[in-house]
C-alpha cells in the first residue's frame, strides 16, 4: 500500500513540477531529505523515484520564463567553485573509481541547491521550501521523540532511514538540530492555531529525539544552538525560563545510561572512539599536506591503503569532522573554499538583518535569517565531530541566506519596478541593479526625480 501511495504521489507531482518548477524544487528537496523510498517494502523500495521529479523540475525550469541566473552575491559562485574543484580534484585522486560513487551522491545534493539560488525569489516560495524541510526531517524527529518516551530513554538509540546521509544516530541528531530553529520560525508565521500548537509539540519531541540519539556531538551542538537562540532572541527572560523548564523536564526522562555516555566527554583522552577520530584527522591532514593542494577524493581517506599508510595497524575510521572530511577529500584548496562559503553565509545573514531593520513588511525575512543563523551555528559546532560536509540540509540553509539577501535588498525591489534604474543589458535580461542602494543611486544620476528638479523646471 505504501508503494502505491508513493508512486501515485510522484506521478501527481510530476506535471506540477513542469508547470511550477519552484513547487517541483520543494518536492525534490522533500524527497531528498525524507527518503520515503526507504520506508516502503514492495516494488518502490530503493527506486530512484526522485529522479522523475528532478527531471520534470529541470525541464519545467528550462522551458519556463523563470530567470536563468543566480542571486547577485558571491556565495553561489563560491559554492559552484567548490563543486568544480571537487570534480577537478578527482583527476588527481588515487582511487577515482571508488570516489566517483560518492561524487555522484554529492552532485545530487548540489544540483537542487543551485536551483534554490535561481527560483527562491519570493516569500511564498521560501516558505514552501522551509515547510518541505521541516516536514521531511520533522517526521523522523517526532517519531524518534515518541520512541524515546515509550522506551523511557533506554539505550535503544534513535536512527534515521537506512542507506541515507542521516541513517546514523549522530547525523540524524545534527540534522534535527539544524531544522529545529525553522520549526520555531513557523510557529510565529503560521495562522492556523491548531497547526501552531502541533509545531510547539513537535519542537519538544524533537529535542527529546536528539537526546534519544545518545549523540555526544549533538548534545554539545544542542547546547550551542540553545545558547545562540537565547542570545539572538528579544524576550531573553521569557525564553530563559521556558527553555530551562523544557530542558530540565526533558533531561529528567533520560536514564543513567544516557548520563554515563555524556560523562565520557570529561574523559575524551581515554575514549577509543575519540582516539580513532584523532587518527582520522591525522590521516586527512597528512595526505593533504603531502599532495598539496589536492585531496584523496570523496571518502577515499577511509580506505585502508591510505589510512594505514599514515596510521599503521589502526582501525579504519571516517573523518568524523566536516572540516577534516573536506581537507582529506578535497585538499587545502577545497577546505579554503568550503570555509569561505560558510563565512559568506554568516555574512549574508548579517546583511539581511541590517536590510530589514525597521521594516515591518520584511519582519519575516529578519526572523528567518536569525533562525538560519542559529541552525548554521549548530551545524558548525556539531559538524566538528561528524562527517556531514556535503549534507543537503546544510546546503539549503546556505542557499536560503543568499535568496533572503536578494529579496530584502532595497535596490532589488526598486529596480525591478523601475526600468530607469537598469542599464540596457539589465533591462534585456530583467536583472536588478547589483549593489544595493549605492548602485541604485549611481544609476539614478541624471534621471529626473522630484528631489533633483529645480522649481519651475520640467523634466
Amino acid at each position: 500500500m505504501r508503494d502505491l501511495v508513493l508512486t501515485i504521489g510522484m506521478l501527481f507531482y510530476t506535471p506540477l513540477s513542469v508547470i511550477a518548477p519552484a513547487a517541483g524544487l520543494a518536492v525534490w528537496e522533500w524527497f531528498s531529505l525524507f527518503s520515503p523510498h526507504r520506508l516502503v517494502y514492495g516494488f518502490a523500495f530503493g527506486k530512484p523515484l526522485n529522479g522523475i521529479i528532478a527531471a520534470a523540475t529541470l525541464a519545467g525550469w528550462l522551458i519556463s520564463k523563470e530567470r536563468k541566473r543566480f542571486t547577485p552575491d558571491a556565495l553561489p559562485w563560491f559554492l559552484l567553485a567548490f563543486f568544480v574543484w571537487s570534480t577537478i580534484n578527482m583527476a588527481f585522486a588515487p582511487y577515482p573509481e571508488y570516489s566517483w560513487k560518492y561524487w555522484n551522491e554529492a552532485m545530487r545534493s548540489f544540483v537542487p541547491v543551485f536551483l534554490v539560488f535561481v527560483l527562491m525569489t519570493r516569500k511564498t516560495r521560501i516558505h514552501g521550501l522551509v515547510w518541505a524541510i521541516v516536514i521531511a526531517l520533522g517526521f523522523y524527529a517526532v517519531k524518534g521523540g515518541l520512541f524515546t518516551i515509550i522506551h523511557a530513554g533506554a539505550s535503544d538509540r534513535v536512527y534515521g532511514p537506512p542507506d541515507t546521509q542521516i541513517s546514523d544516530n549522530n547525523m540524524l541528531a545534527l540534522a534535527i538540530l539544524m531544522q529545529l530553529p525553522l520549526v520555531f520560525y513557523l510557529t510565529r508565521y503560521t495562522q492556523e492555531k491548531l497547526l501552531r500548537i502541533g509545531l510547539w509539540f513537535a519542537m519538544v519531541l524533537e529535542m527529546i529525539s536528539v537526546l534519544g540519539s545518545y549523540s555526544r556531538g549533538a548534545f554539545v551542538a544542542g547546547a550551542a544552538m540553545l545558547a545562540m537562540f537565547w542570545w539572538r532572541s528579544k524576550n531573553k527572560i521569557l525564553y530563559a525560563v521556558l527553555g530551562s523548564l523544557v530542558v530540565c523536564a526533558t533531561l529528567s526522562l533520560m536514564p543513567a545510561a544516557f548520563w554515563e555516555r555524556m560523562n565520557t566527554l570529561h574523559h575524551v583522552g581515554k575514549d577509543t572512539s575519540f582516539e580513532g577520530r584523532v587518527q582520522a584527522w591525522h590521516v586527512a591532514f597528512g595526505y593533504a599536506k603531502d599532495h598539496f593542494p589536492f585531496g584523496a577524493g570523496y571518502n577515499a581517506p577511509a580506505l585502508s591503503s591510505i589510512f594505514n599508510y599514515y596510521e599503521p595497524g589502526a582501525v579504519l575510521h571516517v573523518a568524523h569532522s566536516i572540516y577534516f572530511e573536506v581537507l582529506g577529500d578535497q585538499g587545502f584548496m577545497g577546505l579554503a573554499i568550503y570555509l569561505f562559503v560558510i563565512l559568506l553565509s554568516f555574512r549574508n545573514v548579517r546583511i539581511v538583518i541590517w536590510q530589514t531593520r525597521d521594516r515591518p513588511d520584511l519582519a519575516w525575512a529578519h526572523d528567518l535569517a536569525n533562525m538560519i543563523f542559529v541552525g548554521l551555528v549548530a551545524y558548525c559546532v556539531g559538524g566538528a565531530a561528524l562527517s556531514m560536509a556535503y549534507y543537503d540540509g546544510y546546503l539549503l540553509l546556505v542557499a536560503l541566506t543568499s535568496s533572503l539577501r536578494e529579496i530584502t535588498n532595497p535596490a532589488y525591489s526598486e529596480a525591478a519596478n523601475n526600468p530607469l534604474l537598469l542599464r540596457p543589458w539589465q533591462r534585456a535580461w530583467k536583472l536588478p541593479a547589483p549593489n544595493g542602494r549605492a548602485a541604485a543611486g549611481k544609476l539614478m544620476r541624471g534621471v529626473p526625480t522630484a528631489h533633483n528638479l529645480r522649481p519651475g523646471k520640467s523634466p
